[in-house]
Protein backbone atom coordinates (compact mmCIF):
# COMPACT_ATOMS: atom_id res chain seq x y z
CA UNK A 1 0.00 0.00 0.00
CA UNK A 2 1.40 3.26 -0.68
CA UNK A 3 1.06 6.33 1.49
CA UNK A 4 0.77 9.84 0.09
CA UNK A 5 2.87 12.02 2.28
CA UNK A 6 3.14 15.87 2.11
CA UNK A 7 5.29 17.86 4.93
CA UNK A 8 6.96 21.18 5.77
CA UNK A 9 4.92 23.07 2.96
CA UNK A 10 6.29 26.81 2.36
CA UNK A 11 4.18 29.31 0.68
CA UNK A 12 6.13 32.10 -0.67
CA UNK A 13 3.80 35.83 -1.29
CA UNK A 14 6.00 38.16 -3.12
CA UNK A 15 4.32 42.14 -3.32
CA UNK A 16 5.07 44.03 -6.15
CA UNK A 17 6.04 47.56 -6.22
CA UNK A 18 2.78 49.13 -5.80
CA UNK A 19 0.50 51.29 -3.22
CA UNK A 20 -2.26 49.72 -1.20
CA UNK A 21 -5.41 49.62 -2.93
CA UNK A 22 -8.01 52.19 -1.07
CA UNK A 23 -11.23 50.24 0.20
CA UNK A 24 -9.46 47.50 -1.36
CA UNK A 25 -11.76 44.17 -2.70
CA UNK A 26 -11.07 40.92 -4.10
CA UNK A 27 -14.70 39.50 -4.97
CA UNK A 28 -16.13 41.69 -8.36
CA UNK A 29 -13.17 41.92 -10.55
CA UNK A 30 -15.29 44.44 -12.41
CA UNK A 31 -15.83 46.58 -8.93
CA UNK A 32 -13.53 49.45 -8.23
CA UNK A 33 -10.98 48.61 -6.14
CA UNK A 34 -10.35 45.56 -6.96
CA UNK A 35 -7.14 44.13 -5.84
CA UNK A 36 -4.58 44.96 -7.93
CA UNK A 37 -2.10 42.49 -10.05
CA UNK A 38 0.67 41.51 -7.16
CA UNK A 39 -0.91 43.02 -3.86
CA UNK A 40 -0.67 41.55 -1.19
CA UNK A 41 -3.73 41.49 1.54
CA UNK A 42 -4.66 39.48 4.48
CA UNK A 43 -8.01 38.25 5.19
CA UNK A 44 -10.10 37.55 8.42
CA UNK A 45 -11.45 34.13 9.09
CA UNK A 46 -14.91 36.42 7.42
CA UNK A 47 -12.76 36.83 3.84
CA UNK A 48 -12.46 40.46 4.47
CA UNK A 49 -9.33 42.38 4.32
CA UNK A 50 -8.10 42.56 7.63
CA UNK A 51 -7.44 46.05 9.32
CA UNK A 52 -6.17 47.49 12.62
CA UNK A 53 -9.17 47.30 14.31
CA UNK A 54 -10.20 45.19 16.89
CA UNK A 55 -13.08 43.01 15.28
CA UNK A 56 -9.90 41.55 13.93
CA UNK A 57 -8.19 40.00 16.99
CA UNK A 58 -8.28 36.57 17.68
CA UNK A 59 -11.43 36.09 19.56
CA UNK A 60 -13.33 37.58 15.93
CA UNK A 61 -11.29 35.97 13.85
CA UNK A 62 -10.51 32.32 14.80
CA UNK A 63 -8.37 32.10 11.30
CA UNK A 64 -6.52 34.25 8.48
CA UNK A 65 -5.66 33.75 5.18
CA UNK A 66 -2.88 35.60 2.66
CA UNK A 67 -4.62 36.82 -1.60
CA UNK A 68 -2.55 37.92 -3.67
CA UNK A 69 -3.59 38.45 -7.54
CA UNK A 70 -1.04 37.41 -10.11
CA UNK A 71 -2.45 38.30 -13.72
CA UNK A 72 -5.95 37.32 -13.50
CA UNK A 73 -5.91 34.84 -10.71
CA UNK A 74 -6.09 35.10 -7.07
CA UNK A 75 -3.28 32.98 -5.03
CA UNK A 76 -4.77 32.06 -1.20
CA UNK A 77 -2.64 30.14 1.23
CA UNK A 78 -3.57 28.19 3.60
CA UNK A 79 -5.76 28.70 6.92
CA UNK A 80 -3.59 30.04 9.19
CA UNK A 81 -5.49 28.95 13.39
CA UNK A 82 -3.90 31.30 15.89
CA UNK A 83 -3.49 28.36 18.32
CA UNK A 84 -1.43 26.42 15.62
CA UNK A 85 0.78 29.84 14.62
CA UNK A 86 4.20 28.99 16.20
CA UNK A 87 6.60 31.85 15.25
CA UNK A 88 5.97 35.02 14.14
CA UNK A 89 9.00 37.20 12.41
CA UNK A 90 10.31 40.08 9.99
CA UNK A 91 13.59 40.92 8.68
CA UNK A 92 14.36 43.99 7.00
CA UNK A 93 15.86 43.92 3.61
CA UNK A 94 19.91 44.79 3.89
CA UNK A 95 22.58 45.39 1.28
CA UNK A 96 25.38 42.13 1.34
CA UNK A 97 29.06 42.44 0.25
CA UNK A 98 31.86 41.33 -1.43
CA UNK A 99 34.49 39.94 0.11
CA UNK A 100 37.63 42.32 0.69
CA UNK A 101 41.13 41.08 2.27
CA UNK A 102 44.49 42.61 1.68
CA UNK A 103 48.04 41.48 2.16
CA UNK A 104 50.72 44.19 3.40
CA UNK A 105 49.69 48.19 3.51
CA UNK A 106 46.07 48.15 3.73
CA UNK A 107 45.46 51.89 3.32
CA UNK A 108 45.81 52.73 6.80
CA UNK A 109 48.58 50.42 8.17
CA UNK A 110 50.68 47.44 7.47
CA UNK A 111 53.72 46.58 4.64
CA UNK A 112 55.26 43.85 3.16
CA UNK A 113 58.03 41.76 4.65
CA UNK A 114 60.23 41.00 2.40
CA UNK A 115 63.09 40.36 5.03
CA UNK A 116 62.38 36.60 5.80
CA UNK A 117 64.93 35.34 2.89
CA UNK A 118 62.42 33.30 0.93
CA UNK A 119 60.89 32.58 -2.12
CA UNK A 120 57.32 33.90 -1.78
CA UNK A 121 54.18 31.97 -2.25
CA UNK A 122 50.98 32.89 -2.22
CA UNK A 123 48.00 30.77 -2.92
CA UNK A 124 45.03 32.06 -3.99
CA UNK A 125 42.05 29.69 -3.38
CA UNK A 126 38.65 30.17 -4.69
CA UNK A 127 35.64 28.78 -2.40
CA UNK A 128 32.41 29.68 -3.84
CA UNK A 129 30.23 26.36 -4.73
CA UNK A 130 31.12 26.44 -8.86
CA UNK A 131 35.04 26.49 -8.03
CA UNK A 132 34.59 22.96 -6.93
CA UNK A 133 34.84 19.57 -8.62
CA UNK A 134 35.15 16.14 -7.22
CA UNK A 135 36.53 17.68 -3.73
CA UNK A 136 38.88 20.11 -5.56
CA UNK A 137 38.99 23.64 -5.03
CA UNK A 138 40.40 26.12 -8.39
CA UNK A 139 43.76 27.42 -7.22
CA UNK A 140 45.96 30.29 -8.02
CA UNK A 141 49.43 30.21 -7.04
CA UNK A 142 51.79 33.08 -7.36
CA UNK A 143 55.21 32.49 -6.93
CA UNK A 144 58.01 34.84 -7.02
CA UNK A 145 61.61 34.01 -6.58
CA UNK A 146 63.34 36.11 -3.81
CA UNK A 147 66.12 37.24 -5.72
CA UNK A 148 63.68 39.10 -8.03
CA UNK A 149 62.76 41.10 -5.23
CA UNK A 150 64.41 44.20 -3.73
CA UNK A 151 61.38 46.27 -2.65
CA UNK A 152 58.02 46.27 -1.96
CA UNK A 153 56.89 47.22 -4.91
CA UNK A 154 58.38 44.61 -6.55
CA UNK A 155 56.79 42.28 -4.74
CA UNK A 156 53.19 43.97 -5.60
CA UNK A 157 53.54 44.35 -8.89
CA UNK A 158 54.43 40.32 -9.18
CA UNK A 159 51.58 39.71 -7.41
CA UNK A 160 48.77 41.83 -8.95
CA UNK A 161 50.55 40.81 -12.54
CA UNK A 162 49.47 36.98 -11.90
CA UNK A 163 46.28 37.45 -10.14
CA UNK A 164 44.78 40.26 -12.82
CA UNK A 165 46.26 38.10 -16.20
CA UNK A 166 43.67 35.46 -14.25
CA UNK A 167 41.39 37.57 -13.78
CA UNK A 168 40.96 39.07 -17.47
CA UNK A 169 41.82 36.19 -19.19
CA UNK A 170 41.70 33.11 -17.38
CA UNK A 171 37.79 33.68 -16.09
CA UNK A 172 38.90 34.33 -12.08
CA UNK A 173 36.66 36.25 -10.02
CA UNK A 174 38.86 38.10 -8.19
CA UNK A 175 40.66 41.28 -9.13
CA UNK A 176 44.09 42.79 -7.23
CA UNK A 177 45.57 45.86 -6.88
CA UNK A 178 48.39 47.60 -5.12
CA UNK A 179 48.13 50.57 -2.23
CA UNK A 180 50.87 52.91 -1.22
CA UNK A 181 51.17 55.08 1.77
CA UNK A 182 52.34 57.28 -0.03
CA UNK A 183 50.18 60.97 -0.38
CA UNK A 184 48.16 61.86 -3.50
CA UNK A 185 48.26 65.17 -5.94
CA UNK A 186 45.42 65.65 -8.79
CA UNK A 187 46.66 65.27 -11.88
CA UNK A 188 46.90 68.55 -12.89
CA UNK A 189 46.31 70.16 -17.11
CA UNK A 190 43.61 67.52 -18.01
CA UNK A 191 40.65 68.11 -16.88
CA UNK A 192 39.45 64.08 -17.01
CA UNK A 193 40.36 61.13 -17.84
CA UNK A 194 39.21 58.03 -19.49
CA UNK A 195 39.64 54.64 -17.66
CA UNK A 196 38.17 51.07 -18.96
CA UNK A 197 37.75 48.31 -17.15
CA UNK A 198 40.51 45.73 -17.82
CA UNK A 199 42.82 47.72 -20.10
CA UNK A 200 45.88 49.24 -19.02
CA UNK A 201 45.86 52.61 -21.29
CA UNK A 202 44.64 55.89 -19.89
CA UNK A 203 43.54 58.50 -22.10
CA UNK A 204 43.42 62.31 -20.41
CA UNK A 205 41.22 64.95 -22.39
CA UNK A 206 44.62 67.10 -22.89
CA UNK A 207 48.18 66.33 -21.14
CA UNK A 208 48.98 65.67 -17.77
CA UNK A 209 51.48 68.84 -16.78
CA UNK A 210 52.36 67.49 -13.32
CA UNK A 211 56.10 68.08 -12.63
CA UNK A 212 57.78 64.52 -13.50
CA UNK A 213 55.34 62.74 -14.66
CA UNK A 214 55.87 59.75 -17.34
CA UNK A 215 57.52 56.57 -17.40
CA UNK A 216 58.02 55.25 -13.50
CA UNK A 217 55.40 57.54 -12.23
CA UNK A 218 53.08 55.91 -9.53
CA UNK A 219 49.55 56.92 -10.59
CA UNK A 220 46.47 56.85 -8.41
CA UNK A 221 43.33 56.26 -9.82
CA UNK A 222 40.00 55.93 -7.59
CA UNK A 223 36.44 56.49 -9.05
CA UNK A 224 33.53 59.83 -9.00
CA UNK A 225 33.85 61.08 -5.42
CA UNK A 226 36.46 59.14 -4.20
CA UNK A 227 39.47 61.25 -4.02
CA UNK A 228 42.85 60.68 -4.06
CA UNK A 229 43.48 59.16 -0.63
CA UNK A 230 45.84 56.12 0.71
CA UNK A 231 42.81 53.34 0.11
CA UNK A 232 42.68 54.15 -3.49
CA UNK A 233 44.80 51.67 -6.06
CA UNK A 234 48.03 53.02 -7.63
CA UNK A 235 49.67 51.90 -10.79
CA UNK A 236 53.13 52.53 -12.23
CA UNK A 237 53.29 54.28 -15.50
CA UNK A 238 55.38 52.15 -17.84
CA UNK A 239 55.10 55.05 -20.34
CA UNK A 240 53.27 56.98 -22.91
CA UNK A 241 51.17 55.24 -26.01
CA UNK A 242 52.81 55.66 -29.05
CA UNK A 243 49.72 56.38 -30.96
CA UNK A 244 46.97 57.70 -28.80
CA UNK A 245 47.39 61.33 -27.91
CA UNK A 246 48.36 62.34 -24.41
CA UNK A 247 47.76 58.62 -23.66
CA UNK A 248 49.27 56.49 -21.23
CA UNK A 249 50.28 52.82 -20.38
CA UNK A 250 49.80 51.33 -16.97
CA UNK A 251 51.73 48.45 -15.81
CA UNK A 252 48.61 46.53 -14.67
CA UNK A 253 45.17 46.56 -16.29
CA UNK A 254 42.92 49.29 -14.22
CA UNK A 255 40.68 47.15 -11.76
CA UNK A 256 37.97 50.02 -11.11
CA UNK A 257 34.66 50.72 -13.29
CA UNK A 258 35.09 52.10 -16.86
CA UNK A 259 34.43 55.79 -16.80
CA UNK A 260 35.15 58.10 -20.05
CA UNK A 261 35.32 61.22 -18.41
CA UNK A 262 36.62 60.82 -14.95
CA UNK A 263 37.39 63.89 -13.00
CA UNK A 264 41.32 64.86 -12.49
CA UNK A 265 39.93 65.20 -8.61
CA UNK A 266 40.25 61.52 -8.26
CA UNK A 267 43.17 60.47 -9.85
CA UNK A 268 46.38 61.85 -9.59
CA UNK A 269 50.40 61.45 -8.64
CA UNK A 270 51.74 59.75 -6.01
CA UNK A 271 54.76 60.66 -4.03
CA UNK A 272 55.80 56.71 -3.18
CA UNK A 273 55.74 55.80 0.18
CA UNK A 274 57.54 52.93 2.09
CA UNK A 275 54.43 50.97 2.80
CA UNK A 276 53.12 48.79 -0.23
CA UNK A 277 50.22 46.18 -0.17
CA UNK A 278 47.56 44.10 -2.31
CA UNK A 279 43.72 44.28 -2.17
CA UNK A 280 42.16 41.37 -3.47
CA UNK A 281 38.10 41.85 -4.86
CA UNK A 282 35.08 39.42 -5.12
CA UNK A 283 33.61 40.54 -8.11
CA UNK A 284 30.14 39.69 -9.32
CA UNK A 285 28.80 36.01 -10.65
CA UNK A 286 26.79 35.74 -13.74
CA UNK A 287 23.13 34.84 -12.36
CA UNK A 288 20.18 33.81 -14.03
CA UNK A 289 17.38 31.92 -12.28
CA UNK A 290 17.62 28.57 -12.31
CA UNK A 291 20.48 28.44 -14.24
CA UNK A 292 23.05 30.01 -12.74
CA UNK A 293 22.81 30.54 -8.72
CA UNK A 294 22.93 33.47 -6.66
CA UNK A 295 26.24 33.10 -5.10
CA UNK A 296 29.11 35.59 -4.25
CA UNK A 297 32.94 34.88 -3.98
CA UNK A 298 34.48 33.36 -1.16
CA UNK A 299 38.20 33.00 -1.55
CA UNK A 300 41.13 31.97 0.91
CA UNK A 301 44.80 33.48 0.99
CA UNK A 302 47.52 31.15 2.10
CA UNK A 303 51.49 32.83 2.36
CA UNK A 304 54.69 31.26 2.46
CA UNK A 305 57.69 33.10 2.73
CA UNK A 306 56.71 36.85 3.48
CA UNK A 307 58.22 36.56 7.21
CA UNK A 308 55.37 39.26 9.16
CA UNK A 309 53.33 40.24 6.18
CA UNK A 310 49.78 40.73 7.70
CA UNK A 311 46.83 39.47 6.01
CA UNK A 312 43.90 41.80 7.07
CA UNK A 313 40.80 40.26 6.46
CA UNK A 314 38.90 43.45 5.89
CA UNK A 315 35.35 42.28 5.38
CA UNK A 316 33.90 38.76 4.00
CA UNK A 317 31.19 38.09 1.69
CA UNK A 318 27.86 38.16 2.97
CA UNK A 319 24.32 37.55 0.71
CA UNK A 320 22.59 40.40 2.54
CA UNK A 321 18.86 39.74 3.33
CA UNK A 322 16.10 40.30 0.86
CA UNK A 323 18.10 40.90 -2.30
CA UNK A 324 16.23 40.46 -4.81
CA UNK A 325 18.08 37.48 -6.56
CA UNK A 326 17.20 35.07 -3.32
CA UNK A 327 13.41 36.90 -3.20
CA UNK A 328 13.52 35.34 -6.96
CA UNK A 329 15.01 31.77 -6.24
CA UNK A 330 12.49 31.76 -3.06
CA UNK A 331 9.59 32.55 -5.47
CA UNK A 332 10.97 29.78 -8.20
CA UNK A 333 11.41 26.89 -5.42
CA UNK A 334 8.05 27.90 -4.22
CA UNK A 335 6.99 27.03 -7.82
CA UNK A 336 8.81 23.67 -7.84
CA UNK A 337 11.61 25.17 -10.53
CA UNK A 338 9.78 24.41 -12.98
CA UNK A 339 10.82 26.65 -15.32
CA UNK A 340 12.58 25.68 -18.64
CA UNK A 341 13.53 21.73 -18.07
CA UNK A 342 16.01 22.07 -20.72
CA UNK A 343 19.32 22.35 -19.62
CA UNK A 344 21.17 21.85 -22.38
CA UNK A 345 20.22 24.26 -24.79
CA UNK A 346 21.84 27.53 -25.12
CA UNK A 347 20.80 29.89 -24.67
CA UNK A 348 18.72 28.29 -22.32
CA UNK A 349 14.90 28.34 -23.22
CA UNK A 350 12.69 31.11 -20.97
CA UNK A 351 10.20 29.67 -19.25
CA UNK A 352 6.46 30.00 -19.50
CA UNK A 353 5.68 31.22 -16.06
CA UNK A 354 5.25 34.63 -14.72
CA UNK A 355 7.32 35.52 -12.02
CA UNK A 356 6.96 38.76 -9.18
CA UNK A 357 10.30 39.14 -8.06
CA UNK A 358 12.43 41.95 -9.20
CA UNK A 359 16.05 40.31 -9.34
CA UNK A 360 17.76 43.25 -11.55
CA UNK A 361 20.97 44.55 -10.65
CA UNK A 362 23.04 47.72 -10.77
CA UNK A 363 26.33 48.69 -10.02
CA UNK A 364 26.95 50.60 -7.40
CA UNK A 365 30.68 52.76 -6.43
CA UNK A 366 32.45 52.53 -3.78
CA UNK A 367 34.60 55.97 -2.54
CA UNK A 368 36.31 53.87 -0.04
CA UNK A 369 37.80 51.71 -2.08
CA UNK A 370 37.64 52.97 -5.27
CA UNK A 371 35.60 50.30 -7.14
CA UNK A 372 32.49 49.25 -7.65
CA UNK A 373 30.14 46.59 -6.89
CA UNK A 374 26.86 44.69 -8.56
CA UNK A 375 23.67 45.31 -5.88
CA UNK A 376 20.09 43.99 -6.14
CA UNK A 377 18.02 47.15 -7.44
CA UNK A 378 15.58 46.10 -4.98
CA UNK A 379 15.88 44.64 -1.09
CA UNK A 380 13.01 43.17 0.14
CA UNK A 381 11.55 43.45 3.60
CA UNK A 382 10.16 39.62 4.88
CA UNK A 383 7.32 38.52 7.61
CA UNK A 384 7.26 34.83 8.27
CA UNK A 385 4.83 32.92 9.58
CA UNK A 386 5.42 29.53 11.24
CA UNK A 387 2.24 27.17 12.06
CA UNK A 388 0.55 24.07 11.89
CA UNK A 389 -1.70 23.83 9.04
CA UNK A 390 -4.98 21.97 9.54
CA UNK A 391 -3.63 19.27 7.12
CA UNK A 392 -1.95 16.13 8.27
CA UNK A 393 1.24 14.59 7.17
CA UNK A 394 0.36 11.18 5.66
CA UNK A 395 -3.38 9.51 5.00
CA UNK A 396 -2.64 7.72 8.68
CA UNK A 397 -2.66 9.40 11.90
CA UNK A 398 0.14 11.77 12.50
CA UNK A 399 1.22 14.83 14.02
CA UNK A 400 0.07 18.32 11.78
CA UNK A 401 2.01 19.08 9.39
CA UNK A 402 4.02 21.75 10.23
CA UNK A 403 4.00 24.56 7.46
CA UNK A 404 5.99 28.60 6.35
CA UNK A 405 4.47 31.08 4.77
CA UNK A 406 7.03 33.74 3.61
CA UNK A 407 6.12 37.11 3.20
CA UNK A 408 8.13 39.78 1.08
CA UNK A 409 7.52 43.21 0.57
CA UNK A 410 9.56 46.19 -0.91
CA UNK A 411 10.01 48.80 1.34
CA UNK A 412 9.37 52.28 0.00
CA UNK A 413 6.84 55.38 -0.36
CA UNK A 414 5.11 53.57 -3.25
CA UNK A 415 5.70 49.83 -2.35
CA UNK A 416 5.66 49.73 1.44
CA UNK A 417 6.65 52.61 3.60
CA UNK A 418 4.04 55.19 2.67
CA UNK A 419 0.31 54.14 1.64
CA UNK A 420 1.30 51.24 0.12
CA UNK A 421 1.46 47.31 0.27
CA UNK A 422 2.41 47.04 4.21
CA UNK A 423 5.97 46.64 6.17
CA UNK A 424 6.42 50.01 7.59
CA UNK A 425 3.06 51.36 6.23
CA UNK A 426 0.49 52.35 8.52
CA UNK A 427 -2.73 52.27 6.63
CA UNK A 428 -4.65 50.27 7.97
CA UNK A 429 -5.18 47.65 5.66
CA UNK A 430 -1.35 47.18 5.31
CA UNK A 431 -0.21 43.87 6.28
CA UNK A 432 2.36 44.68 8.67
CA UNK A 433 0.04 46.59 11.08
CA UNK A 434 -3.18 43.52 10.17
CA UNK A 435 -0.95 41.57 11.59
CA UNK A 436 1.04 42.64 14.46
CA UNK A 437 -2.71 43.51 15.82
CA UNK A 438 -3.70 39.73 15.16
CA UNK A 439 -0.68 37.66 16.05
CA UNK A 440 -0.66 40.10 19.21
CA UNK A 441 -3.90 38.51 20.38
CA UNK A 442 -3.32 34.22 19.59
CA UNK A 443 -2.55 32.33 22.37
CA UNK A 444 1.18 33.08 21.62
CA UNK A 445 0.59 37.00 22.46
CA UNK A 446 3.43 37.17 19.56
CA UNK A 447 5.82 40.35 19.30
CA UNK A 448 4.68 42.67 16.73
CA UNK A 449 7.12 43.09 13.80
CA UNK A 450 8.80 46.30 14.60
CA UNK A 451 9.02 48.61 11.28
CA UNK A 452 11.93 48.15 8.78
CA UNK A 453 12.09 51.95 7.44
Amino acid sequence: MSVLSVQNLQETFVGKNIARTANVQFTDPNASAYIADGEVVVLNSSGAPMTTATTNTYAASPWIQIVQRNGDNLVFSGKIFGDKVTAYRGKAGATGQEQIYHIGYNGTSGSLDITAGLDFQLTVIENQDDMMWSEQKKKNVVYVPNNLVTSQQDLAKAIVKNQMKKYTTDGSAITAVMLNSGAGSIFTGAANIAVTHGSNVIVPNVAITNAGFGAGSIARIGVTGSGVGTTIPVYTVLGAHPTIANAWILDQPYAGPSNSALLVANAGVVTAGANWGVRFTGKALPYRRDFFKFKRVGFTLQMSGYGATVLSKTQDATYGSGDGRLVLEEESFSKGFEGALNRMTVPLPLANETFTADASTASTLNTTYGDAFVNATLYYDCITIEHYGQDFATVVASPRMPQLIKIFMYDTAAGGAGAAQGTTDNTTKAVQPALNTWMASVPGAFANVTAFA
